[in-house]
């Protein structure tokens, strides 16, 4: 397990009410379990990236990454 910080934008970080929380996760999937009051499937259509670049789903987390949360952009 690697520790990481997460930064949330956007609607996540309202319905969260937390702007960034530290955690250890292995990969996104695991991360996105631990996402305060954001279900799995919510946590699905965020935008992630990590160290500044944008991370698949395979990506495997390192001791120290920062990850980037972010609901997409809506409206019209």
């Amino acid at each position: 397990m690697a520790k990481v910080k997460v930064r949330l934008y956007g609607v996540v970080r309202l319905k969260t009410g937390t702007a960034c929380f530290e955690t250890e996760a292995e990969t996104l999937d695991g991360l996105q379990r631990q996402i305060p009051g954001v279900t799995p499937r919510e946590a699905k259509d965020l935008i992630v990236l990590v160290n500044g670049k944008q991370a698949g789903r395979r990506y495997r987390f390192k001791t120290g990454d920062e990850v980037v949360l972010m609901s997409p952009a809506g409206g019209g």
